[in-house]
């Protein structure tokens, strides 16, 4: 198992990424002379019929604005195509993937039943396969778990458990170096989303602590903040009855 892994199935995709237009104003011409033509929601720069061919800075505009009308029109398409989807993921995906793990579940079960009767060589090769489908498929149903999880052992070398703890205690050290926090004690650690969890509270607690600082400094140094009066101003007359 490996640790990316565990890791991709705690993010996952989380939406679709916006697109956003840049400081596209230093590509703009300095002159008022040139109309401006709107179509479809999209800006762009058009030479009148006297006027002589656009600069490099309005070209370089106008190509700017036609790539975000691509990538506006791309991400309209994906917004189009995710509830079709995922409508054909739940009727259609989700389905096979529980029948391919009950499939590989019996798989399981009738290699370890046939394994006395293999040659030696066929047992080596036999067991490889074992430990591969079913260290895959003992967390994919909680009623077959413990059942593959003892053939496992059977054939594994080292325990499904073991090799967890193994497993979380590098995820542990690899996320402490990478954001630099102490995330406790390995107990109550007894996989890699418990300890996904704990750090995803960490990082939740850490955060609500700065906001909290920061707000604090704020209001010591007097700054305004939006939904909160403005500081009242004292005017000072500068004539001199």
């Amino acid at each position: 198992m490996e640790i990316h892994f565990f890791i991709d199935r705690w993010i996952g995709l989380r939406g679709l990424a916006s697109v956003k237009m840049g400081a596209v104003g230093d590509f703009l011409p300095s002159s008022a002379d040139f109309p401006m033509t709107r179509t479809s929601r999209s800006v762009s720069i058009a030479p009148e019929h006297d006027a002589s061919a656009l600069s490099k800075a309005q070209k370089t505009f106008n190509s700017l604005i036609a790539k975000i009308g691509k990538r506006r029109k791309r991400l309209r398409d994906w917004e189009t195509a995710t509830p079709a989807f995922q409508k054909r993921y739940v009727d259609e995906l989700l389905p096979l993937e529980k029948t391919s793990a009950a499939l590989r579940t019996r798989m399981v079960h009738c290699l370890d039943q046939a394994y006395e009767c293999l040659t030696k060589t066929e047992c080596r090769k036999v067991a490889l396969v074992i430990v591969d489908l079913a260290g895959d498929l003992i967390g994919e149903d909680e009623n077959e778990g413990k059942a593959l999880k003892a053939i496992y052992d059977k054939y594994s070398p080292t325990s499904y458990d073991s090799e967890v703890a193994t497993e979380v205690v590098g995820m542990k050290s690899m996320l402490e170096a990478m954001f630099g926090v102490d995330l406790g004690d390995d107990e109550d650690l007894n996989s890699p989303e418990d300890l996904l969890q704990r750090a995803e509270t960490h990082f939740q607690d850490a955060q609500a602590q700065w906001e909290s600082e920061n707000a604090q400094r704020d209001a010591r140094s007097g700054r305004h903040h939006p939904g909160s009066r403005p500081p009242k101003r004292t005017h000072r007359s500068s004539r001199q009855s």
